[in-house]
């Protein structure tokens, strides 16, 4: 029953994200090649409402889709007061390319993909009532910074995105490099590189087939490894020095802002409950 409520709930907010995004004339059609769409959490609703006994295993999809838009949901909703909420839309309106289910690998057209780490970035700090610049996801030319954070309405710190696909090392550090060199050229005061690694971490195991971690500190503990690893590997393959030459008298801090969308299932830490997706 607790579950039940749980992602009845769930569906109750993503049902008030669509009203709000319908009122700026977004609509979220269900995308051709990815499937993604804002159904997952009725989809999970319906199941358990039929008298669902499976695992989280036996809707895996469902449950990470249905976090990923929750999640989504709720950082905007968060924030529709604000008066910067209007440079939200036109990242908004991509998501009518199927970019909700951001916990899956992206399809080969992935701009919407790429930029809706921005808006969680975004909201993330307008929450915290901070007035904030948003470069615009399809008139942009690449070389501003994503997201300006404003100080008494000027640019004070800037925040550079970008996705990392590839295995190689190499990669991620000339990921950063054009970061760094987004960040020199904006009017910004400082910046920091944002790398959003969520197709390095869709094999990494931080949802364990056929069972559950028995503490949710467990897959935390593991993607800090395996983030640490990722930049561990760039300093061994390619050397300090080469590291320290992209940020030498750079307004770009010498350290890296890393998110990922992690969806995991542990045990609830309630004895009445067997399991939860937090």
């Amino acid at each position: 029953m607790g579950i039940q409520l749980q992602i009845a709930g769930l569906s109750d907010l993503v049902d008030r994200f669509e009203e709000v995004l319908a009122m700026h004339g977004v609509s979220i059609p269900q995308h051709a090649s990815t499937g993604a769409d804002m159904l997952p959490l009725w989809r999970i609703l319906d199941e358990i409402r039929g008298g669902f006994v499976g695992t989280p295993d036996d809707m895996r999809l469902e449950y990470t889709a249905g976090l990923a838009v929750h999640d989504l949901a709720a950082k905007v909703l968060a924030v529709e007061d604000h008066p910067d909420f209007p440079t939200l839309i036109p990242h908004l309106r991509m998501l009518a390319q199927g970019a909700v289910h951001l916990t899956q690998e992206p399809p080969a057209d992935a701009d919407a993909y790429n930029k809706l780490v921005d808006i969680y970035w975004a909201t993330l700090l307008m929450a915290r009532g901070t007035r904030v610049l948003l470069d615009h996801p399809k008139n942009s030319k690449g070389d501003n910074p994503d997201v300006i954070a404003l100080n008494h309405g000027k640019p004070a710190r800037a925040y550079a995105f970008k996705t990392v696909r590839s295995p190689y090392t190499q990669s991620l550090l000339d990921h950063i490099g054009k970061g760094v060199g987004q960040i020199e050229r904006c009017p910004a005061l400082e910046g920091i590189v944002a790398v959003n690694l969520t197709p390095r971490l869709l094999d990494a195991g931080l949802w364990p087939e056929g069972g559950f971690f028995a503490d949710w500190r467990q897959p935390a503990t593991d993607t800090i490894g395996t983030l640490t690893g990722l930049f561990y590997d760039v300093r061994k393959d390619n050397g300090q020095e080469a590291i320290d030459r992209v940020f030498a008298g750079k307004k770009a801090v010498g350290s890296i802002l890393c998110v990922a969308f992690i969806p995991t299932v542990a045990r609830n830490p309630k004895p009445a409950t067997r399991w939860s997706c937090p």
